[in-house]
């Protein structure tokens, strides 16, 4: 079998695992959780595949392209996965979407061990909406993954992928119940002047945000509780107002304008103080962010805060690499000998001159 076959059949067994999981919910919600994870687990190792086949394989193993083609191998775990993502592929989920798959798993695990079919119908009730919360804020980052950061890799399945997503959607039904009960708490938050947008995850007009621009702030969705780190700007290209979620890439839901960390650091970034800091020689106003490897995406803003438009990390202030004098977030301490996540230092000069 070719690499491009084993790639094409590892990305149709997580789409048939995922609507597998959407079936089973109402029937069988054990097997809905087992399939929805483990078609989390076949998408992350897809796109290292996409990168390499040899990194799907366990650390504890010697790459083999022989024994990985007739399946003769152990692969790696989803933390081994996310891990390699970030520093090899470079395309890592953030915490916030791997926290999200990892408590799919936990809640895997016990329906494994602890699920007992005898449950009252009450409880069987409660227990699919639990699940029912937990795979649509899953699918809503994994979604973004498909269909946003990674969407070049999957782009043969789109099609495939849309569909799945209004099946999945429709699982709001299940949460209806929690949005009618909260449906007068809503309507006294908006006339106080609280702003409702469509929650991306259970799709209910329930997830309160600010209007405020170029101020990071957490949402929150009264219905399915999926909190997001959020962004607000005005579209560059048709001023429609723009809501990032969790990191610097969105699409233009008016425009379709394709926005990404670059653009976000653009618009966040404070231009007059900027080209004052330039004219006099001073304290640049933009730098490297060491915990996403962000290259330049780290800006001052016009609040005076540091803010990273690719992982929206907040930090107090930058330090110069003393090697190559990089701005950059994190201690900077050691950075002549180890240098920084721009540049290997001194010891990295001294062994690329010796090769």
């Amino acid at each position: 079998m070719k690499k491009e076959e084993m790639f094409n059949s590892l990305v149709e067994n997580a789409l048939d695992f995922l609507f597998k999981a959407r079936l089973e919910l109402d029937e069988e919600p054990k097997y809905s959780v087992i399939h929805f994870q483990a078609a989390v687990e076949l998408f992350l190792k897809a796109r290292l595949m996409h990168e390499h086949w040899s990194l799907i394989v366990s650390k504890r193993q010697e790459p083999n392209w022989n024994k990985f083609k007739e399946g003769d191998f152990e692969s790696v775990s989803i933390k081994q996965a996310a891990y390699r993502l970030d520093k090899v592929v470079n395309s890592a989920p953030s915490k916030e979407k791997m926290e999200s798959f990892y408590v799919i798993g936990r809640h895997r695990n016990k329906m494994i061990h602890f699920f007992h079919k005898a449950n009252s119908k009450e409880e069987n009730n409660e227990l699919v909406r639990k699940i029912v919360t937990e795979q649509l804020k899953a699918w809503y980052f994994l979604h973004q993954l498909l269909t946003i950061q990674w969407r070049e890799v999957f782009a043969n399945w789109q099609p495939q992928i849309d569909e799945l997503d209004k099946a999945l959607r429709r699982l709001h039904d299940f949460l209806q119940v929690v949005y009618d009960s909260l449906q007068p708490k809503i309507e006294s938050l908006k006339k106080e002047g609280v702003r409702f947008d469509e929650c991306p995850s259970c799709g209910f007009n329930s997830q309160r945000h600010i209007i405020d621009l170029k101020i990071l702030y957490k949402s929150e969705c009264l219905v399915c509780g999926l909190n997001e780190n959020c962004l607000n700007i005005q579209c560059p290209n048709c001023d429609d107002l723009i809501t990032f979620r969790n990191e610097g890439f969105v699409i233009c839901k008016n425009c379709g304008e394709s926005l990404e960390p670059e653009d976000l650091a653009d618009e966040l970034i404070d231009s007059g103080g900027a080209y004052i800091a330039f004219k006099d020689g001073g304290y640049p106003y933009q730098g490297n962010c060491s915990a996403c490897d962000g290259h330049q995406t780290v800006v001052c803003t016009e609040n005076d805060d540091w803010i990273c438009a690719n992982c929206f990390g907040v930090f107090d202030t930058l330090e110069e690499c003393e090697w190559c004098n990089e701005l950059n977030t994190g201690d900077m301490e050691h950075s002549y000998l180890t240098g920084c996540n721009q540049c290997e230092g001194k010891i990295g000069w001294d062994w690329d001159k010796d090769d």
